[in-house]
This record gives structure tokens, sequence and C-alpha cells, in this order.
């Protein structure tokens, strides 16, 4: 009989605990709190700020969740990303700025995890601070190890963006700073436009307002072209005569392939200055470039030294 007895406890108390798993395993709808820590990228301010207000939230998950999170002491830390574009200024509040929580219940939904599927928020206005900071602007040196297949190249600058960024840190390492390269950025064999994410160099105990920035090297088909033009001189006094000796050179250039039809000898005007030319030891000067197409590069003159004879007008 009391064996009876033990068996049939025994079998409750099974029975209670595969009820109360099954039951727990179920979804339910219920209200959480959670702690909110909001990332953003104001300029000039700090990154983070702790919201002065608790983020209330009604949310589905199954109920051993429930219980767990009914049982913490401190419940844990929600952290968010919010783009600046989101937050509002308090007016008359340095420093003081609020979220509205419909602005973020994606954001919000994506940091709970797959445990607690969100429905809505019931807190309204989240209220953070974040406090100005020292910080200075300098440009971005764009490191790179380029090399182009042949009959290509580069004819402009590679283009970043942005090309500067903030720096924070105290103001003693601020004025160390000058520029933030980019971690070296390795391409080769060349034949076309390439677009990329370069990743940014951030110096010990800073913070930067970005941590990459985009790059473009344009890339073209180039020709090797070359004229003969005329050298002409400027700034000779009235009574001089100045004879120069050459007084044709040939250039010769690169430029892209598309566009090497359309340069032309007359789009070249090569000058000697005579006030230079008088002050040159030598007795030799190097014609200056004074009008070209904006699209060469690579320009070589032959030769590279011109000479001159200077005489009297009677």
């Amino acid at each position: 009989m009391k064996r009876s007895r033990l068996v049939l406890v025994l079998c409750i108390i099974i029975a209670f605990i595969l009820w109360l798993v099954y039951t727990l395993s179920n979804e339910y709808t219920s209200y959480f709190h959670f702690p909110l820590e909001v990332e953003t990228n104001l300029d000039g301010r700090s990154n983070i700020s702790q919201a002065d207000n608790t983020l209330f939230l009604r949310g589905t998950a199954r109920g051993f969740y429930i219980i767990r999170h009914s049982w913490r002491k401190k419940s844990p830390q929600i952290h968010i990303f919010a783009d600046r574009s989101l937050l509002r200024p308090y007016p008359d509040k340095e420093g003081e700025f609020f979220l509205m929580a419909d602005n973020v219940q994606t954001l919000v939904n994506d940091a709970l995890g797959g445990d607690l599927q969100l429905e809505t928020i019931l807190t309204d206005t989240i209220r953070l601070e974040y406090k100005a900071v020292h910080h200075k602007k300098v440009p971005v040196n764009f490191v790179s190890d380029l090399s182009y297949k042949p009959q290509y190249m580069s004819f402009e600058p590679i283009r970043i963006q942005p090309d500067s960024v903030l720096v924070y840190a105290e103001e003693s390492a601020l004025a160390l700073i000058n520029e933030i390269r980019t971690r070296r950025v390795s391409l080769t064999h060349l034949d076309k436009t390439v677009e990329g994410i370069a990743r940014l160099e951030i110096p010990a105990n800073t913070r930067l307002s970005r941590t990459d920035i985009n790059y473009e090297v344009m890339v073209k088909r180039y020709v090797e072209l070359s004229f003969q033009v005329p050298v002409v001189t400027v700034n000779v006094p009235h009574r001089i005569e100045f004879i120069l000796l050459p007084d044709l050179v040939t250039i010769q250039f690169r430029c892209p392939f598309e566009e090497a039809a359309g340069i032309k000898e007359e789009d070249f005007v090569l000058v000697v200055d005579y006030n230079r030319f008088i002050t040159n030891a030598g007795g030799k000067t190097i014609p200056e470039v004074q009008q070209a197409p904006g699209i060469i590069s690579h320009v070589q003159l032959t030769p590279p030294f011109i000479d001159g004879i200077i005489q009297n007008r009677y």
C-alpha cells in the first residue's frame, strides 16, 4: 500500500514537471523593461549615451524567458546604433537630445535577439545626452600600392570619400595628429576603373567619426603622342632681340585613347621668360608649358633645355 502511494506521488510529480515544461515552452505576450544605450555619430560629441528613462515594451517570448526576465534583479542592457538623422535636440538644452520610439522599433527588435519578439515600444520618447568632446578635422591619406597592365594608367588623382574625418582625443594627443592614413590598398594589373572600401588606421587612445572611406581608381587605356611645338618668348624689353636655339621643341605625352583624336598641336603653348633666362647662370632654360590639355600626363620635352642669344636692337 505504501509502495503504491509512493508510485502515485512520483507519477504526479513527473506529470507536473512535464506539464510545467510544456507550459513554459509555449509563447506568451508579456511586458518587459530594459536599460538602453544608444550609440550615434554626432559631430563633435561623445558617441554613446545611456538613456535617462527605462525602455518599456510589450513582446512575445517563451515562458522560460519571461520567468527568467522576471527573476533577474537587473535587466540586461540593450545597445543600438541610431544615425544622427534620427536624433532631435531639446531646445535650449545643450547636449541633450531625444529619440522617438517609433523610429527605432526595428533597431530595438534586432538588438533583442531571437528569444523575444517585439510587438510595440510603450516608451514614447527616449531621452539622451551627448557631451561635447575635443576633436579635430584632419585629411585622409590614401596609402596604396598600384600597378597597371601595359598601356593602362590613371590620369586623375584617386578619389576618396570622405577626404577628411573628425578625430576625438585628449587635446595633447590631437596636437600630434595631422592626418589619418588608410590601411595599405594593393591593386595589381589594373585595366579598368576600380572602386572599394579602405579601412582607416586608428591612432591609440582616439576615436574617429568613421572607420573606413570609399575610394575610386580611375583607369584608362592610353596612347603616346608627340608634336613639334614652337617656343615663344615673353617679357622681352623693347630694344632687345631674344633668339631661341632651337625655337621648336618636340613635346611627347600620354593621353586617354578615346580622347587622342581631339588633341592638336595648337592646344600647346611653350614659353621662355626673358627675365628668368637672364638670371640662369648656366645660359640655358627649360621651356614652360603654359597651355596644354588637362587630360595629358607624362610630358617630356626634346630637347629638355634650350639656349638663347640676346642682341641689342638699333
